[in-house]
This record gives C-alpha cells, sequence and structure tokens, in this order.
C-alpha cells in the first residue's frame, strides 16, 4: 500500500534490492527488477444510474436510447475494433485529469488496456445494462488506478496544486473513484450522442469553433460565426474569414 503516492521509485527500490538475496537463494540469475503497471491490487469500480426518461423528452424515445446503449456497450465487449474506440472515448476524460494533476498518464493507460485484454480480447471498460423495475440505465466501469496525491512532480507544479484545490484535496482512494467516476460519464455522453444525434454533430461544432479562432474572430464574434458556419455545413477557413467579414461589415 504505498498511500497517497504511485510508489513506482520505492517499489522498483525494494525489487531492485531482493534481487541480489533472491539470485543467491535460487542459485539463478536476474533478468531485471521492475515493476509492472498493470496493477491488479488497486482496481476501482464506479457505477452510476439514469433515470430512463431524462435520456429524451419523448418516453418511447427514450428508451429506444437506453437499449442503444446497452447494444452499443456489448458490441464494445465483442469487438476488438469497436473496443478500441470505446475505450479512447473513455480515456478522453480519464487522461485531462490524470495530465492534469501531474499523474502518469502513460501508466494509467498502460495498465487499464492490459485490464481491458485480460480474458484473451481487447474489450470495452464499462457495461450498461436496463434495470427493468426503476425503469434506469445502469453504468459500470473497473479499472486499474494506482494514482497519486502526492509525490514525484505533483508538489512541484503549482498549476497540480491549483487542480487538487478545485477537486477539495481529495485522498489518492478518492481521487481514484473521481477518476473512474470521469472515464464512465464521459462514456455515457459519447454513446448517447452516438445513437442519436450521431458523434459528427458535437465534433463538427469544435471544428466550427477552431476556423473562427483561425479566421480571427473575437469573442463577441465568436458565436454567431459558429452558428453560420454549422448551419451551411461548409467548413473551410475561407468561409470562415468569409463570414467573419459580413459580421463586421453589419456591426
Amino acid at each position: 500500500d504505498t498511500q497517497e503516492a504511485m510508489g513506482a521509485n520505492i517499489l522498483n527500490t525494494m525489487l531492485e534490492a531482493l534481487k541480489t538475496p533472491l539470485e543467491e537463494l535460487t542459485g539463478g540469475e536476474s533478468l531485471m527488477a521492475i515493476l509492472s503497471n498493470y496493477a491488479t491490487e488497486a482496481l476501482v469500480t464506479a457505477t452510476c444510474e439514469i433515470d430512463i426518461r431524462f435520456l429524451d423528452r419523448n418516453k418511447s424515445e427514450a428508451l429506444d436510447i437506453a437499449k442503444k446503449i446497452v447494444l452499443a456497450s456489448q458490441f464494445a465487449k465483442q469487438d476488438p475494433y469497436r473496443a478500441s474506440t470505446h475505450n479512447k472515448g473513455i480515456f478522453n476524460g480519464i487522461d485531462a485529469v490524470v495530465l492534469a494533476t501531474g499523474n502518469d498518464w502513460r501508466a494509467i493507460e498502460a495498465g487499464a488496456h492490459t485490464y481491458a485484454s485480460r480474458n484473451g480480447s481487447y474489450q470495452g471498460l464499462t457495461t450498461w445494462s436496463i434495470k427493468e423495475a426503476t425503469q434506469t440505465l445502469c453504468g459500470e466501469i473497473t479499472l486499474p488506478l494506482p494514482i497519486a496525491t502526492k509525490g514525484g512532480s505533483i508538489g512541484l507544479n503549482p498549476t497540480v496544486e491549483v487542480s487538487f484545490d478545485l477537486l477539495k484535496q481529495p485522498t489518492a482512494k478518492e481521487f481514484a473513484s473521481i477518476i473512474a467516476s470521469i472515464g464512465l460519464a464521459q462514456n455515457f455522453a459519447a454513446l448517447k450522442a452516438l445513437v442519436s444525434t450521431g458523434i459528427q454533430h458535437g465534433h463538427m461544432k469544435l471544428q466550427a469553433k477552431s476556423l473562427a479562432l483561425l479566421a480571427g474572430a473575437k469573442d463577441t464574434e465568436i458565436a454567431p460565426l459558429i452558428s453560420q458556419l454549422v448551419s451551411e455545413k461548409h467548413f473551410s477557413l475561407k468561409r470562415a474569414q468569409e463570414i467573419l467579414e459580413n459580421i463586421r461589415q453589419k456591426s
């Protein structure tokens, strides 16, 4: 139990110290001494229940969305091509928090992707189901999270401290639960978009904002420029510049 630290340095130090005694005990020769990032003793589970009626104003459409989310999670359990993108979306949320708090996102991803392959094939990390009795959509995620609130470079970066302040200075165990919850929430948002409006609906708005900024739009000009780009469905820097020019001529 490495408490509030990730513990990589102390573990590697201990392993290297044990190398010589083990060689003497066994009469063998050590090849290497290093920890594994597959932290099966640091598994964290997050769950949620969502009232199905909140998925859409139309009751039958809401139930249809819930059923499709369940199917999408089952698909990610069966098909590695889908599972790869399914889990990448989960890490869109997890990596952001891990990076902002000075933790090792590569170690977290490596362990989680190995965990996703524990049954012999690469699978989605989340499971979604419908609880008929309460008419709720139930989500669950489990993954290894050897996360830290102390140690390494965490105390050296002032912006990391701001991140922990925003999180109300959680313990490592609390922080791991927060990260798992973020991964589950991110997955829900992605699956809901995929089975309803489609992922490009949100992605193209982000693309429109990028074009608006590249075109040189100021704060008050960004929203109307994005709105017109999205309505026209014609995304190019040249068109963004033309729209921006029209906006400025009218103001």
